[in-house]
């Protein structure tokens, strides 16, 4: 897909980024441009691929080394760059769990733990509340009608979505059903929630930082729990019509396990 530079504007997901981070350049940013506005106050510098190439290693290795390799005019490397710069402590955690299996196991093999922690990279939400026992249980449950329609006025208030992986920023530049964040649900105190994004933001990453690894989430097979991107309020205009929460192949109902 073309550059855009106003592609914040697309839709309420990607709405998300607007005035948090500035891509806004007449066409697609250089990686010097990238480097200066998202990695000023980063533990890493973005490369592009012949540097990649020349370090002779894994990206999770180059990573490790404070080096984020980066593809130029691609919209999924683009996006995560900006995961980066918005949740550095996260993301530099990750990718020291992704080590750590490789110190344990090698290169050549894929542990499970791996797995799960790319499928959050990739696609993951964080839905911050104030309290999150019922929020959880509705997840868990694919409670779609109580979460989306019953308690509807609370999204947007003291239940808050923030996209973590840079895959589904990619996926909402063409968004389509089927469109679903694997979700980690923080409880946050109250004056989170009335606080700028800009200051939201920091203490997010860190609560995420900590929660990920002192609850060792990704040891734990399913950790992630599925949440249909579009049936967030806002973020989809259909979802206005409660009809749209009906199609089942969409809201699944749980699996009996």
């Amino acid at each position: 897909m073309d550059w855009d530079p106003h592609v914040t504007g697309r839709n309420a997901v990607l709405a998300q980024l607007a005035g948090l981070v500035d891509i806004t350049t007449p066409r697609w940013p250089t990686l010097a441009e990238l480097n200066q506005a998202l990695a000023a106050n980063l533990p890493v510098r973005f490369i592009d691929e012949g540097h990649f190439a020349e370090l002779n290693c894994y990206y999770e290795q180059a990573v490790a080394q404070c080096m984020v390799p980066t593809r130029s005019a691609n919209w999924h490397d683009l996006f995560g760059a900006v995961i980066w710069a918005l949740f550095p402590r996260t993301k530099a955690l990750l990718n020291r769990l992704h080590m750590a299996d490789i110190a344990s196991v090698g290169l050549g093999t894929r542990t499970p733990r791996r797995d799960r922690i790319t499928h959050f990279d990739e696609c993951g939400l964080v839905l911050a509340v104030k309290d999150k026992t019922e929020a959880e249980h509705w997840l868990r449950e694919h409670d779609w009608q109580r979460l989306f329609l019953s308690e509807r006025h609370r999204w947007g208030k003291d239940w808050q979505p923030f996209v973590f992986g840079h895959a589904l920023y990619e996926q909402a530049l063409a968004p389509f059903i089927g469109m679903t964040g694997k979700c980690v649900v923080l409880e946050l105190d109250s004056t989170f929630f009335t606080l700028p994004a800009t200051r939201r933001y920091p203490l997010l990453d860190a609560r995420l930082a900590a929660h990920l690894e002192q609850d060792a989430l990704f040891d734990r097979p399913r950790p992630l729990l599925p949440l249909p991107l579009l049936g967030i309020p806002d973020w989809w205009p259909a979802n206005d019509d409660p009809a749209f929460y009906q199609n089942r192949d969409y809201f699944r109902p749980r699996r009996n396990r």
